[in-house]
């Protein structure tokens, strides 16, 4: 059964062959290096670098992952807390320390900060525990909170621009 995907979901096969090349030139890893770091075969990154489609996706994101071409999510907690005038503030702190000072990120109401919460992918069980928490003692937390780099980027610039 073939789907048609807009546009913009198509990829640049070619481009992503040609970047992935560029990196492992650059990174002076000889085919064999990479294909021992991505434990695939040699004659796989062969046909990838030839741009020969019989190759399993789960080898291609083996070798884009070695030359740091997938995207990687970052660990870490949400930090709740209600001020006095209604607001929240609210901090990602990465397991892994990086990012420096915590920066605020402001939700002007409930219904702000559940938007907030829901565009973070926290569960319905999160958000639940979060306003219980902030009725209870004024915070919350959420640990495990899996993050892509763009969704930080895009709500903790500041705190992340450098690090990430």
């Amino acid at each position: 059964m073939e789907r048609d995907f807009p546009l913009d979901w198509q990829l640049d096969w070619q481009e992503i062959v040609d970047e992935a090349h560029r990196r492992r030139k650059e990174r002076k890893l000889s085919m064999r290096r990479l294909a021992a770091q991505a434990n695939v075969s040699l004659p796989t990154v062969l046909r990838f670098e030839k741009n020969q489609r019989d190759i399993q996706l789960s080898s291609v994101l083996a070798i884009l992952n070695v030359l740091g071409m997938v995207a990687k999510r970052v660990e870490g907690a949400l930090l709740i807390k209600g001020l006095p005038d209604g607001t929240y503030e609210v901090r990602f702190a990465p397991n892994a320390g990086a990012g420096g000072e915590l920066e605020n990120r402001s939700a002007v109401n409930r219904a702000a900060l559940e938007e907030l919460l829901t565009a973070l992918a926290a569960s319905e069980q999160a958000k639940k525990s979060v306003f219980a928490g902030l009725e209870r003692t004024g915070v919350a937390s959420v640990a495990g909170m899996h993050l892509s780099r763009s969704r930080i980027l895009n709500f903790w610039p500041e705190q992340f621009s450098r690090s990430l």
